[in-house]
């Protein structure tokens, strides 16, 4: 289980900017991303398994993480990650809403929005701040 991709967006609406790594904040989330300040979605982290059941690209669905983690869905909230060195906590399932289909040019963005239903992410807050590098291992603590 890795981290297989890494990206910022440093503004609402903006594309994501992918990234070889990124720091992250504790009690926040990745530097300089707009929602590094938040609480409980300071980060949003997909499976590549839910990116590719989806038929999309790693950061279409505004994700800072992307991990080779297929069991990321089933994760329960209060569960922690670590990544590399930086520890997580799961705070719940990320919500799909129609802005996504949006900003990715979805012609049916209400049917876009109910598949994603269930495979949108997981939202977390840093326990343990610190450089986090696409390649770095992935635990379920």
């Amino acid at each position: 289980m890795t981290v297989t991709h890494l990206f910022i967006q440093t503004a609402h609406g903006t594309p994501p900017k992918p990234s070889d790594k990124l720091e992250l904040i504790t009690g926040g989330g990745a530097k300089g991303d707009q929602h590094e300040h938040r609480k409980t979605r300071a980060l949003v982290l997909m499976s590549m398994f839910d990116i590719d059941r989806l038929g999309l690209n790693p950061g279409d669905l505004r994700e800072q993480i992307t991990l080779d983690l297929p069991e990321l869905m089933s994760l329960t909230n209060g569960t922690t990650l670590k990544i590399g060195a930086v520890e997580i906590r799961i705070n719940g399932d990320c919500d799909p809403c129609v802005h996504i289909g949006e900003l990715l040019d979805v012609e049916d963005r209400e049917a876009f929005r109910k598949s994603l239903l269930g495979h949108r992410g997981k939202l977390a807050t840093v326990l343990s701040g610190g450089i986090v590098d696409i390649g770095d291992k992935t635990e379920i603590g």
